[in-house]
């Protein structure tokens, strides 16, 4: 019963929740990533894995720059975000004109920024779901400048990661 309490509340603020077999769910998220729409999925760790598997192919690792993050940087989150940066993660590093570099240190900050450390650290806890936001409409700003960075910043934590349409062509 609390299932169902809790996608009451969930449609009631003009989400959707979809229950489907894995393959249609798989289907569902590779047609978003393809169509360019954007999309969040709260995902079961398995699928979740299937679509990264499928996604982060070694060419398109290599295409978006993809590597992993340093214990240095994952050192540098936790020291001074506070947030514990814990397993697998890897990221990209968008170059801004004015020098500035924008990471997985960046795009923490500036999720804490617009979000709260509360919720980041929330996605971070989540014991049986990953989450995949596929083309998502945020854009990356750089911490130097505060300026909108045209080039997309892509990601894969543990069980939070990106999917851009412009890779998957």
């Amino acid at each position: 019963m609390e299932a169902f309490t809790a996608i009451d509340e969930v449609v009631r603020g003009g989400q959707v929740v979809m229950a489907a077999d894995d393959g249609s769910v798989l289907a569902t998220v590779r047609e978003a990533i393809k169509s360019g729409r954007s999309a969040t999925f709260y995902l079961p760790r398995t699928q979740a894995d299937a679509i990264k598997a499928w996604y982060w192919s070694p060419g398109r690792i290599k295409e978006a720059g993809m590597e992993p993050v340093s214990p240095e940087e994952k050192a540098r989150i936790e020291s001074e975000l506070g947030v514990k940066c814990t397993g697998s993660a890897y990221s990209n590093k968008l170059s801004c004109e004015c020098g500035g570099v924008y990471g997985a240190f960046e795009f923490l900050q500036q999720g804490i920024r617009e979000h709260g450390k509360e919720m980041v650290e929330a996605i971070f806890a989540l014991e049986n779901a990953s989450v995949i936001r596929v083309n998502p409409n945020n854009s990356a700003i750089c911490a130097k400048c505060n300026v909108r960075m045209l080039a997309g910043h892509e990601y894969d934590y543990r069980n939070y990661g990106c999917c851009c349409e412009v890779l998957a062509s």
